[in-house]
């Protein structure tokens, strides 16, 4: 088959969750496809690094230029449209996909995410197919009850009623919806019943990711993009009402941040003793070895996070939110520790720190869960069966 695959931004490097599965799932699609990939990218980098990257399996590439004022000025100019949308709306790249699929027969158009997915309406072509990944609506419902004044909560909420207008509408145009989590795809389908909507986990690569020995020291571990505001708010929460206690326990414990973009409140955490504030690392596997536990203390989103996938996969103990591993096929105390209130979060934690012997036997359950569940070759085999 000839697929016309559609992403907002190259998926190279690999920084961040969108582009770790758009990435993986173009190249899953390339092993057994013809594969052309249409993409938006910072203006001037239309020849970058990232090219290399994936113009080796594609049969090609057509790099959109898109700057940050412009998408800032057409969400100005289109208040009817999400602001995900919005700010990615280009006439260029409307053109290009109406002449490509008109010059060539693609058998299938693959649009990943909502910024993407109006595009197929462009697309001339048999089927069309949306990796919607999760359900956006679902995530600014759930972030505006955490909303610091009455006007962020109002527009998250307005912008929540938005979204599920035009994912109600995108959905309808695709022969088939691709979500991460049942959770999401429950949600979907109560919006739209009649939706075809398939499940499609997240992966990790075992190559990149392999088991490593337990670390002695004390040192706690969270990473992910900080600008993405459940991780900034995550790690505030954690560091105001738990990493305390956790200090008060354990002298010695230290808490690391890692992650691109910190914003600048974030920043100042390396006011707190034990608290480092690393800023992007380009390979976090350094980090994940020193690391006892690794901590993902969400309280909002959608979807799943990679980031418990990837530590599963290093053999690190994970403690986590529910909604943190919310979507992922885990069970606390099997494969990691779940805990939702603070002093339940530091009680776990603690004791994990204390207990070599039970980190171990998490580490052992959790790399066999994403050895048997998540890894990037078996999500790529499920989504070459579903494409069939």
């Amino acid at each position: 088959m000839k697929i016309l695959f559609l992403t907002a931004e190259p998926p190279w490097p690999l920084d961040q969750g969108d582009k770790l599965r758009n990435y993986h799932l173009l190249k899953a699609l390339a092993a057994e496809h013809e594969v052309t990939l249409a993409t938006f990218c910072p203006p001037g980098e239309e020849s970058g690094s990232w090219r290399g990257a994936v113009a080796s399996f594609c049969r090609a590439v057509y790099p959109v230029p898109l700057g940050r004022h412009q998408m800032l000025l057409n969400v100005l100019l289109l208040p009817h449209l999400p602001v995900t949308m919005a700010a990615r709306a280009s006439f260029r790249m409307a053109k290009l996909l109406l002449h490509l699929t008109q010059e060539e027969h693609f058998d299938r158009a693959f649009a990943c995410q909502l910024k993407m997915a109006g595009y197929l309406r462009h697309c001339q072509v048999p089927k069309r197919i949306i990796d919607l990944t999760d359900v956006v609506s679902l995530y600014w419902r759930r972030m505006s009850c955490f909303a610091v004044s009455l006007f962020q909560k109002i527009w998250m909420r307005f912008e929540a009623r938005r979204l599920t207008f035009w994912e109600k509408r995108i959905a309808q145009i695709a022969d088939l919806v691709l979500l991460v989590s049942p959770v999401d795809a429950m949600e979907l389908k109560k919006m739209i019943p009649r939706v075809q909507v398939e499940v499609l986990p997240n992966g990790v690569d075992l190559t990149y990711f392999r088991p490593m020995s337990q670390s002695d020291r004390p040192v706690l571990l969270f990473y992910g993009h900080l600008r993405y505001p459940p991780n900034a708010d995550g790690v505030f929460w954690f560091c105001r009402e738990v990493f305390p206690f956790i200090k008060q326990s354990i002298p010695e414990a230290e808490f690391w941040i890692a992650g691109k973009d910190p914003p600048k409140e974030l920043a100042k955490l390396t006011i707190l003793a034990g608290v480092k504030v690393l800023g992007y690392v380009p390979d976090l596997r350094s980090y994940l070895e020193q690391a006892a536990v690794v901590v993902v203390p969400l309280r909002f989103g959608a979807g799943t996070r990679i980031k418990i996938l990837e530590a599963l996969a290093s053999g690190r103990s994970v403690v986590s939110t529910s909604l943190g591993c919310e979507g992922l096929d885990v069970t606390s105390g099997v494969h990691l520790e779940i805990a939702d209130e603070p002093p339940e979060f530091f009680a776990t934690i603690v004791n994990l720190l204390r207990n070599p012997s039970r980190r171990a036997a998490l580490a052992a359950s959790g790399r066999r869960l994403v050895e048997e569940q998540y890894c990037w070759k078996e999500v790529g085999k499920r989504l070459l069966e579903l494409l069939r």
